[in-house]
């Protein structure tokens, strides 16, 4: 294409696919050492991107292929440079390919890729440059095509707004039908559109255009009836003359009606909605105009939106006596009549169920989430100011009594006993010299400060003794890790860790305050743990706190008990499910006991 021809295109043509030929001649040309290019559009139907636009028109763009795919999946403006063996430059020229996303209101839309050469690297980046100025020409066909687009969804839609009042401003059915087909004929420069209901396997016609009185015998009224019902049995909407690309469908009937009536034109619209075909709309031309895509569409926007309205007016403009005895009538047929057998067996079911439920009694338990705690809780305290050595064990762990828990750091009381050791000895050399002059004053004095040194070496010894933690009785440990903590300051009366027998247990259960009513002192359960499903374990509820606790928007009451039997595989912190046996009531009563309740609450709140 000639580029003075192509700068043309640009400014006058209106079909895309010249337009993009143009813009890409255009943007080869403009781009220095542009050996071929290519551009890539998604497809509006299947959603694929495919090539529309090619420079020059029968080149071979292979070596573009892989940037493009990139470029597509990263939405993001490639660069890459050709091996010798797949681009064509000269001999002191490199090749490049270059790639170039368009992308409007962030919806990617296709691609450009062109083959350049270049003898210097800074080159291809001005060709990018160029792309990049260029593919603002193609946003903006992409803005107009879809402006295009929504002015025409738009006006679609005010049309079927517009009818759909006209319709609703009329009092009944009839007034309401011909009001809308008068409209649509109006709008459309249609000789006549009719509106039928479809009843049972035929459709009845209940309105004509421009016409107040339908006549059921009447030679058109019945042709029209039948052009309807072709297209409801079909399924399918029928225009006729049908185009080149029209799926086959059977056209008997709008091929008499045109011989008969001097129709050119015809389209007929079958209506569905709730799962059936309910009504059929015919639109009629006597020239040559035949219905074009736009104006199906227009139609049947206007119809999804008015249809559904006309046949409620239909319905709710028969007798209310009518209409109640069409609904009886309707439901005793499916019931006392042949078929609908899944119905006749849903009402059986039902009235068995009640029966059943009226007499069958089971079990109440009252379920409740369910933790293990120990009997006892020991707290693991340190017994001085000091650092932490070595610990030995962490949550988790069993150890047997006097087992070594954790080391303090020992090396402070080692010097400090080592000082007192040195001033006790340097004391006693004192007191002998003292001894020996005869000085009773100094040798008190001597004496006392002995005693502090003697007393002071106990105490180190003491506190040495106790750097070491032992565990105070056979159990597990249920709190304290210090292996993040070693050489760590710790100070007295705090808690490192926590242990708990493994003989003695206790349940605590979450009840939630709607049921703690059901639930007393003796009432006996099984309890289920997580990790041991196959082991049930009998309890008994030993004690209920007046206390409650709130959790995921409820309150729950801690209710203990006791475990009837014990495993040397339980350990405190176990959860899982406990079932409480409170008594045996109606199963009706057991399931919809919360809905109940719930009734009850709302209507006292309500009631004044």
């Amino acid at each position: 294409m000639d580029i003075t021809k192509a700068w043309e295109d640009l400014q006058t043509v209106q079909d895309r696919d010249e337009f993009v030929a143009a813009w890409l001649t255009v943007q080869c040309s403009m781009i220095q050492g542009c050996i071929q290019g290519v551009l890539v559009l998604m497809d509006g139907v299947t959603g694929t991107y495919m090539p529309v636009a090619s420079w020059p028109e029968k080149g071979s763009f292979e070596r573009l292929t892989d940037i493009l795919n990139r470029t597509l999946s990263e939405k993001e403006g490639m660069l890459v440079r050709l091996n010798p063996s797949d681009a064509t430059p000269d001999d002191d020229d490199r090749g490049y390919a270059l790639a170039y996303p368009i992308v409007v209101d962030e919806r990617l839309v296709g691609a450009v890729a062109v083959e350049v050469t270049a003898s210097s690297e800074a080159f291809p980046r001005r060709a990018m440059e160029a792309l990049q100025w260029g593919a603002i020409w193609l946003e903006n066909l992409s803005r107009r095509e879809q402006g295009i687009e929504d002015r025409g969804t738009l006006k679609r839609l005010k049309a079927a707004v517009d009818i759909l009042a006209v319709v609703l401003a009329e009092g009944s059915f009839q007034e309401a039908a011909t009001a809308f087909v008068t409209e649509v004929a109006t709008r459309l420069s249609c000789d006549r559109v009719s509106f039928g209901l479809v009843k049972g396997s035929s459709v009845r016609v209940k309105a004509i255009s421009h016409t107040a009185i339908v006549g059921k015998k009447m030679n058109l009224v019945r042709s029209i009836g039948a052009v309807m019902e072709e297209a409801v049995m079909q399924r399918t909407e029928i225009v006729y003359p049908p185009p080149p690309d029209a799926e086959p469908a059977v056209v008997r009937d709008h091929e008499r009606m045109i011989q008969i009536h001097g129709d050119r034109s015809m389209l007929t619209l079958p209506l569905y909605a709730h799962d059936r075909y309910y009504a059929a709309l015919t639109l009629e031309r006597q020239d040559d105009r035949p219905f074009t895509k736009d104006e199906q569409s227009y139609i049947k926007s206007v119809a999804a939106l008015t249809g559904p309205a006309l046949e409620n007016k239909f319905q709710n403009d028969r007798p209310i006596v009518f209409i109640i005895l069409a609904a009886l009538k309707r439901q005793a047929e499916k019931i006392f009549g042949a078929g609908y057998v899944g119905r006749k067996v849903a009402i059986m079911a039902a009235v068995l169920l009640v029966v059943f439920f009226s007499v069958a009694r089971q079990d109440y338990r009252l379920t409740a989430d369910a933790v293990l705690e120990g009997s006892v809780t020991r707290s693991i305290v340190v017994p001085i100011d000091g650092y932490i050595q070595e610990s030995l064990v962490k949550a988790g762990h069993t150890i047997p009594k006097d087992a070594v828990m954790c080391r303090m750091d020992g090396r402070d009381l080692e010097l400090e006993r080592q000082n007192w050791l040195s001033r006790k000895r340097q004391y006693e050399r004192q007191y002998q010299e003292a001894v020996a002059k005869h000085n009773r004053a100094e040798a008190s004095i001597i004496s006392a400060q002995l005693d502090q040194a003697e007393a002071q070496i106990a105490l180190v010894d003491k506190k040495r003794s106790q750097i070491v933690i032992r565990a105070p009785f056979t159990g597990i440990v249920i709190r304290g890790d210090l292996s993040q903590r070693l050489g760590g300051a710790v100070a007295k009366g705090e808690e490192i860790f926590q242990m708990a027998p493994l003989d003695a247990y206790r349940l605590i259960l979450k009840v939630d305050e709607q049921r703690i009513t059901d639930v007393g002192e003796g009432q006996k359960g099984v309890l289920v743990l997580s990790s041991m499903a196959g082991h049930p374990f009998g309890f008994t509820v030993r004690k209920i706190t007046p206390i409650t606790t709130a959790a995921e928007g409820r309150n729950y009451f801690r209710v203990e008990a006791d475990l009837e039997q014990t495993s040397p595989r339980l350990r405190p912190g176990m959860e899982g499910v406990g079932k409480i046996d409170v008594d045996r009531r109606r199963i009706i009563s057991i399931w919809t006991r919360d809905l109940i309740d719930w009734l009850r609450l709302r209507l006292w709140s309500w009631l004044p």
